[in-house]
């Protein structure tokens, strides 16, 4: 009789620990705030998909550019997580940030990982050339890097300022492809290039064919295919530099609960499906490439050195600058 109290006793302790658990899990995961480097939209689409698996965790975004979000991280901003941020701006602010290893790690390589489990890779702003195909045919479409040089192209190509992230980008891979040095941009300038203060004017230049050229990341070039735009891609003969932005957990956010169920849902496929209704190309070897966009197997690479672009930053830029 006994030993039948003890066993029932012990059951229904065990039982009351795993509800108590429970609650306090739920009670933990009722809100969360995420600062989001991509668009109002896009950061509505992932709270949207993510409130549908947890309806009961009130979201909040706040939208900002990748290296203000750093800024604000840096500064002690009390976020739970941020997202869609450059992985440079994410090694910056690794020492602000969680290590927390998802549920879904083994789906990602080492490359799109930190080693630390301080972020994962969600999408790749991968930089390719897009031309208006009413303006150029044939061989007058640009196959090279080093074509942007030509003198056929002057007065056509509207790029970036380097003072915005993926002009920025751009501006590194053209000193690492001229062998560390700005000899190449120094002829993109001087063929007349227009240099424009953010990154989606030049595409839409494009588009409306006021300009020839310009690289822009994929996204766009996506967009405005679907939307019937006389416009194509064109990955370069050398390739693009592999780049990544992804998402973390920030150690001095209250809700550590909802933001590890936020970096489980945005690194499993379904998340990866919605990054990839952004048009953005996602890192989930599961979800194929942005529609009317070649799959990443077929793309070519040269190595994007995230540490290395973030330290030479200002000095590139103040290069730059003195060029113009």
């Amino acid at each position: 009789m006994k030993k039948t109290l003890l066993v029932a006793f012990i059951l229904i302790l065990a039982i009351t620990t795993v509800f108590a658990s429970g609650k306090k899990e739920s009670e933990e995961a009722k809100e969360l705030v995420i600062y989001n480097g991509g668009s109002d939209s896009e950061g509505q689409k992932m709270i949207d998909a993510f409130q549908a698996k947890y309806p009961n965790i009130k979201v909040t975004q706040v939208q900002d550019k990748s290296t203000n979000i750093t800024t604000r991280v840096l500064q002690g901003e009390e976020a739970d997580v941020v997202t869609l941020i450059a992985k440079e701006n994410l090694d910056a602010m690794k020492g602000s940030l969680v290590s927390y290893k998802s549920a879904n790690d083994g789906k990602y390589s080492a490359d799109l990982k930190d080693a630390e489990y301080k972020y994962y890779a969600t999408s790749m702003p991968l930089q390719v050339f897009m031309y208006n195909t009413d303006l150029l045919k044939g061989n007058d479409i640009p196959k090279s890097w080093f074509d942007l040089a030509l003198p056929k192209y002057k007065g056509k190509i509207v790029l970036g300022s380097p003072s915005t992230g993926s002009g920025y980008a751009q501006l590194y891979m053209m000193y690492k492809l001229s062998g560390d040095n700005l000899d190449l941009v120094k002829k993109i300038i001087a063929n007349s290039t227009v240099y424009l203060p953010d990154s989606t004017s030049g595409p839409a230049g494009v588009e409306r064919g006021e300009y020839a050229i310009t690289i822009t990341g994929e996204k766009n070039v996506g967009q405005a295919i679907a939307k019937g735009s006389p416009v194509m891609y064109l990955y370069p003969d050398e390739g693009t530099g592999q780049r990544i932005e992804g998402c973390a957990i920030v150690a001095n956010g209250k809700n550590q609960e909802a933001a590890k169920l936020f970096m489980d849902f945005i690194t499993s496929k379904e998340g990866a499906e919605v990054i990839l209704s952004m048009s953005r190309r996602s890192t989930h070897p599961d979800v194929g490439g942005p529609a009317g966009l070649p799959g990443l197997t077929d793309l070519k690479f040269f190595p994007y050195n995230d540490a290395e672009a973030s330290k030479i930053k200002k000095q590139l830029q103040a290069e730059f600058n003195a060029l113009m």
